[in-house]
């Protein structure tokens, strides 16, 4: 299977690893952006996200993450397919509205297992290179 490279985006001043993946919700596929994020466990993205995929993101499971100044948000957990490049798999996505920064944000679990993640911060590029089955 092909390696995904994306380059950085500039978000203000700095360049940061954030990259256009795709969700699936019923049979229809949404770009959305991500910031790749490996200190995250869970992927989590805003309501707004939900709203406009159609899903109620309260039906999923409830778990509470810690964030950046040491609280706990609700997230609400749902098995969703993505796509990377041409790579489709399904992951756990969580829904939040306590998320208190203005992106969404790609975490580890689902996706760090199926692909070896490489921040290169002299280029500002980001690889993801699936590991052999």
């Amino acid at each position: 299977m092909p390696i995904v490279t994306y380059r950085y985006k500039r978000l203000k001043d700095v360049q940061v690893p954030i990259i256009t993946l795709a969700i699936r919700y019923g049979e229809e596929w949404y770009p959305v952006e991500a910031y790749v994020d490996s200190g995250a466990t869970y992927s989590v993205f805003t309501t707004r996200v939900a709203d406009r995929l159609g899903l109620d993101y309260r039906t999923g499971s409830k778990v509470y993450v810690q964030v950046g100044d040491g609280g706990f948000i609700p997230v609400y957990l749902h098995n969703l397919e993505i796509q990377v490049g041409r790579h489709r798999l399904g992951v756990p996505l969580g829904f939040s509205d306590k998320l208190g920064i203005r992106f969404n944000l790609l975490g580890r679990a689902g996706i760090f297992g199926y692909f070896k993640v490489c921040f290169d911060e002299r280029d500002f590029l980001i690889t993801f290179s699936p590991y052999e089955v």
